[in-house]
């Protein structure tokens, strides 16, 4: 939702591809150096960066541009259906509706499944259910609040990288 990484739920990204900062701190710019000398250039990716301004900015509620590529799987409870989870595949979904393994396919938003006890359901999420206030983003988000109150919204940033 916010680098364009592994983004099963299909949002558009916030801030992807930016590259590593030609400011970036000296600590992070030596553990990036650190991590390709060890690993390699192809290990790392996604390099990018966000500033707490454009955190501030996000419009939570907005939506994902496609439903979720992962079926939302839930079961019934005593007090009605409970989500349990998201899956990207699951043997008994994927007999169900005749799958063969590792194919991929979009389901239309709202589509529905029920198979033995779980009900697999396509779903499209908002910002605020990838990213959730209580979620662990939220100490990032702290932090880059703190800092920003002293260098102000624009002046703290938040760069990240992943690898597979």
């Amino acid at each position: 939702m916010l680098f364009g990484v592994r983004n099963y739920a299909n949002f558009r990204p916030l801030a992807a591809c930016r590259g590593l900062p030609a400011d970036a701190s000296a600590a992070a710019s030596a553990r990036f150096a650190q991590l390709i000398e060890w690993c390699g250039e192809d290990a790392l990716h996604g390099t990018t960066w966000i500033t707490w301004a454009e955190v501030k900015a996000v419009d939570w509620d907005e939506p994902a541009e496609k439903p979720d590529k992962r079926l939302h799987e839930y079961h019934q409870t005593p007090n009605g259906l409970r989500m349990t989870g998201k899956c990207s595949w699951s043997p008994a979904f994927a007999e169900a509706v005749g799958l063969e393994r590792g194919e991929d396919r979009e389901w239309p938003e709202g589509s529905e499944w029920l198979v033995g006890d779980t009900l697999y359901r396509s779903v499209t999420i908002r910002r605020r259910n990838a990213v959730t206030e209580t979620g662990e983003w939220q100490p990032v988000w702290k932090a880059m609040e703190t800092l920003a109150a002293q260098h102000g919204d624009d002046n703290v940033r938040l760069v990240v990288w992943f690898d597979d």
